[in-house]
């Protein structure tokens, strides 16, 4: 792939606020919250939540190019079952 259709494909994302996007490095999902400039940097930034492992809330800011659109469903089959069971069963004792 060019560089120019790579460069293409990142202006194309129009990533907005609400969107869920992932580190192109890899990591959690995470919802954008705020999208525009910031003062210490060109151009338009994303501040983003998500749950760490330990289920606490997490922001952060990314540029852009730095993190990939994700469906905003997430497909059968990728939960891990096990831990959403303990936490159901919690509430049963």
């Amino acid at each position: 792939m060019s560089s120019a259709t790579l460069i293409d494909m990142q202006q194309e994302q129009n990533i907005g606020i609400g969107d869920v996007v992932a580190l192109r490095s890899g990591g959690p999902r995470m919802t954008v919250t705020y999208v525009g400039p910031v003062g210490f940097a060109s151009g338009d930034w994303l501040v983003c939540q998500w749950f760490d492992e330990q289920g606490e809330l997490r922001q952060d800011m990314f540029a852009q190019d730095r993190v990939r659109l994700e469906p905003r469903s997430i497909p059968p089959g990728s939960v891990q079952m096990q831990q959403y069971f303990g936490i159901a069963t919690v509430g049963r004792l």
